[in-house]
């Protein structure tokens, strides 16, 4: 076999490695997506159930305290994906809106976490809440845990509550009281 022969069964072999590598890439990329996404979605129905059933859990005593209304989300601290938010909440105030996009738990330790919280928009004067940030040490469970705000303007003082923690699920209520109560 003459040398030019050899060369060119060398690159039509070489061709065939890079295209094989491409599709081996893809295929892991496309199912290796697909896998986090069943794990998600995992994810996504523990913290559901978690959380509709803290919510049934307190509802009533919830509105009690927040008899302007409140809204709750859980958050999962897995590395892996990151911090999941599901906001919740039917009772909501239409004057505020949350920015849920920047969410999760900064940090999550046997002693204490920080999260930092949804950014809250009170409409009718535009006031924005942006990059709160709140540390609390961790307590056993049915031990209440209540940080206050107010933005100046406002009608409603804003309580942030941990709710539950479930270890590297947690599920906290943002509720509302109007400040002349």
């Amino acid at each position: 076999m003459s040398p030019g022969i050899l060369q060119t069964i060398c690159q039509i072999v070489f061709a065939i490695g890079i295209v094989v590598t491409g599709l081996a890439g893809f295929g892991s990329y496309y199912y290796g997506k697909k896998d986090v996404s069943v794990i998600q979605q995992t994810i996504i129905s523990k913290l559901d159930q978690l959380l509709e059933s803290t919510d049934s859990e307190n509802k009533t005593k919830l509105l009690e305290k927040y008899p302007a209304g409140y809204v709750s989300f859980g958050i999962d601290s897995s590395g892996t994906f990151s911090s999941s938010v599901f906001p919740y909440g039917k009772e909501v105030l239409s004057e505020y809106e949350f920015d849920w996009s920047k969410v999760k738990i900064e940090k999550l330790t046997s002693s204490s976490l920080t999260i930092l919280l949804p950014n809250i928009r009170y409409k009718p004067l535009n006031t924005l809440l942006l990059g709160m940030t709140m540390t609390i040490k961790r307590r056993p469970c049915g031990k209440e845990y209540i940080f206050p705000v107010k933005p100046q303007g406002t009608l409603h003082r804003i309580y942030i509550e941990l709710l539950k923690d479930d270890n590297h699920r947690l599920i906290f209520a943002i509720g509302f009281r109007r400040t002349d109560m």
